[in-house]
């Protein structure tokens, strides 16, 4: 399932690459719906922290925050209201004498006020199709792989720089599939966003 998880990200990020060119001389102007020119009018990669809330098993090493990043792209139905999918590896959780490995493809509806030269305050909320691989020796560890969609929801700001490079920054929370049960996931992200005009 991982390598179909892969296989999925890999064609995410060249059916990207093949519309951007398309885009770029793309235009957002008013109230546009997804199938006019310019829906896709971003992309961008962000790095941070990860932090898995999870009781730690008794008398084992434990280490539930870890390094993240998420590639990602989208574009507006309109000034207010937008969409986006992304990759996101939230990395190896040391736990329970082994790891848990974590990642994902998600989808989110973003909700925003924009304001100034490329500035926007939003929300996020939608799904998250995850990968979880646990493995380990501690007792009553439940180890195993699992796959299956959890809901996910956040707050960023976007700080322009250019009219079309920006800083963002998004506060996310993850629900993942795991084995015996689901579990949550807090990400701090801090990244590069490239907007099509």
């Amino acid at each position: 399932m991982k390598s179909r998880l892969h296989a999925t990200a890999a064609a995410l990020a060249v059916a990207v690459g093949a519309a951007l060119p398309a885009v770029s001389a793309a235009q957002s102007t008013g109230w546009q719906m997804p199938y006019e020119r310019g829906f896709w009018g971003h992309a961008g990669l962000s790095l941070g922290a990860a932090e898995l809330d999870v009781t730690c098993p008794a008398g084992s090493p434990c280490d539930t925050k870890e390094q993240a990043f998420r590639a990602f792209a989208g574009g507006r139905f309109n000034n207010a209201i937008g969409g986006e999918i992304g990759y996101i590896r939230f990395g190896d959780f040391q736990r329970g004498g082994g790891e848990t490995d974590v990642e994902g493809i998600d989808l989110t509806l973003i909700a925003g006020i924009p304001f100034g030269n490329n500035w926007s305050v939003f929300g996020k909320l939608g799904g998250l199709y995850s990968s979880v691989d646990v493995a380990g020796t501690a007792p009553g560890l439940l180890t195993g792989k699992e796959n299956g969609w959890g809901w996910r929801a956040g707050l960023g700001v976007q700080m322009g720089i250019t009219d079309n490079w920006a800083i963002r920054a998004d506060l996310d929370r993850y629900r993942i599939a795991a084995p015996g049960g689901d579990e949550d996931i807090d990400t701090f992200l801090i990244g590069a966003q490239y907007t099509f005009r």
